[in-house]
């Protein structure tokens, strides 16, 4: 815990929270007990601050600054303030209580109602991501994560490049220009051989009894999936061409779809550059209320699986029923 962490001087009321949660995770932050967000409508922050300077008095940096505190009277004291509160109960509604109020200003948004379903579920995650950052649930970015970013911007990049090809082509059909129009490559051949490679190495796997021959299966195995994935390449890049000469319909229509693909993808891409240090399941499984995505999701015309696995829906069954215009309040927080 440090205090003034920026040296301001003066009435600063800013405090450095720095510790390891649940699991070993990092709580870093500073906090502006001075802010409006924490004086406004008999706002506590001003006394909060001071309570934290009385605490730290004459405690050198090791020791603890609740030392006199433990699980048990903390929660015997909130039941003092509200029957069956604890520390679980308080974080548990905090959350719920977070995404209720972060998707009602979505809903309560202008435009709301014209927004794709697609457009809906990255507000949900985007609410969603709140009350993990709310509760802490942080994830190690890994290698693999980086990488899919990187091989999606590139995709992006490619359907960009092909929605300009398209839009020439079509320029040069309306002007009636008579340029050649790029067809697609016949890459039977290709598939042939990737499919004969993965046979191969699934032939060599089965048959493989000697260090050596195994060896040689999954080397022969890696090498079938590179063709495969090199081919899969292929088919990407020219997934905007025809096998024959198309009308212009054709390219109009295709111009359309390639729109559409360059906006899922950049949503896509969004939501795990945004997410990629959070962990948006966990509160999802353990602290918010499931109603409230059922909800949410019955109000705004959005399929549960959007939101929720298959593992979720079925854990979450008996919340499935709840009515779309279901709200959760302190009571609710109650019952657990």
């Amino acid at each position: 815990l440090k205090f003034d962490p920026n040296d301001e001087g003066g009435d600063n009321k800013e405090i450095e929270l720095e510790f390891l949660g649940k699991d070993s995770m990092l709580f870093k932050q500073t906090i502006d007990f001075g802010s409006a967000l924490y004086t406004e409508n008999n706002g506590m922050g001003e006394q909060v601050y001071e309570n934290f300077k009385r605490f730290c008095k004459k405690k050198k940096v090791t020791d603890d600054v609740f030392s006199d505190l433990t699980p048990t009277i903390l929660n015997n004291h909130l039941k003092t303030i509200m029957d069956g509160l604890s520390a679980k109960v308080f974080r548990t509604y905090n959350a719920s209580k977070t995404l209720q109020d972060e998707l009602m200003k979505t809903e309560e948004a202008k435009g709301w109602k014209r927004l794709t379903a697609a457009e809906k579920v990255v507000e949900y995650n985007n609410a969603n991501r709140e009350v993990a950052i709310l509760c802490n649930h942080q994830k190690t970015v890994s290698k693999a994560q980086e990488a899919t970013l990187d091989t999606l911007g590139e995709k992006l990049e490619t359907l960009k490049t092909q929605k300009k090809e398209l839009k020439k082509i079509l320029e040069n059909m309306t002007n009636g220009k008579k340029k050649k129009i790029p067809l697609k490559k016949n890459i039977k051949e290709e598939q042939e051989k990737v499919a004969k490679a993965l046979e191969k190495a699934k032939s060599m796997k089965e048959k493989a009894k000697t260090k050596e021959e195994k060896i040689a299966a999954t080397e022969q195995d890696e090498k079938a999936k590179q063709m495969r994935k090199e081919l899969g390449e292929l088919k990407f890049t020219q997934n905007h061409l025809w096998e024959k000469e198309p009308s212009k319909d054709q390219v109009v229509k295709k111009i359309e779809n390639w729109k559409e693909k360059i906006k899922k993808m950049e949503l896509n891409i969004k939501h795990k550059d945004d997410n990629k240090e959070v962990a948006l399941g966990t509160s999802k499984l353990n602290y918010m209320d499931p109603r409230i995505s059922v909800a949410w999701c019955k109000r705004n015309d959005v399929p549960i699986e959007k939101v929720f696995s298959k593992t979720m829906r079925d854990k979450f069954n008996w919340a499935m029923a709840v009515p779309p215009e279901w709200l959760f309040n302190e009571e609710i927080a109650k019952q657990g």
